[in-house]
């Protein structure tokens, strides 16, 4: 299969990671801060809890999708793959296709029955997008 890869940002590969570790840094202030004050208040702990249990998701959400992070598109003689970054992943029989039009920013399929998607290509490379202009703009 040929398969081309979207380069992705620092931000955008780790994004669960950093909020997770914002979110915990956050609960270890709100549980320092009621640990080092003279008052006796329970809403930083709950605060503290709550911001725990946010981390924690973002983790979680971390590993739920660590198999889906990158994205790319990859193709061979009968099917044509596509992944969003984080998101759901389109396959289509290349015979099944009606259209495909690759333009500067965006790749655009159109398959039977109202089905297709339409993928950005930016952050993919000049050399892959004429890989992709190559097989699949038949003008």
């Amino acid at each position: 299969m040929h398969r081309i890869t979207r380069k992705l940002s620092f931000f955008r590969r780790n994004q669960f990671v950093l909020f997770g570790v914002f979110w915990i840094l956050m609960s270890t202030f709100y549980l320092l801060s009621q640990i080092l004050s003279e008052e006796d208040s329970t809403f930083n702990y709950f605060m503290s809890f709550g911001y725990l249990i946010i981390g924690l998701l973002y983790f979680y959400q971390n590993h739920r999708y660590g198999q889906k992070k990158g994205e790319y598109i990859e193709w061979n003689d009968t099917v044509l793959n596509y992944q969003q970054n984080f998101g759901k992943f389109h396959s289509y029989k290349i015979s099944s296709l009606i259209n495909t039009t690759v333009t500067k920013n965006n790749f655009i399929i159109k398959a039977q029955n109202a089905q297709g998607t339409m993928a950005s290509l930016k952050g993919y490379s000049e050399e892959d997008i004429a890989r992709l202009k190559e097989r699949f703009n038949k003008d």
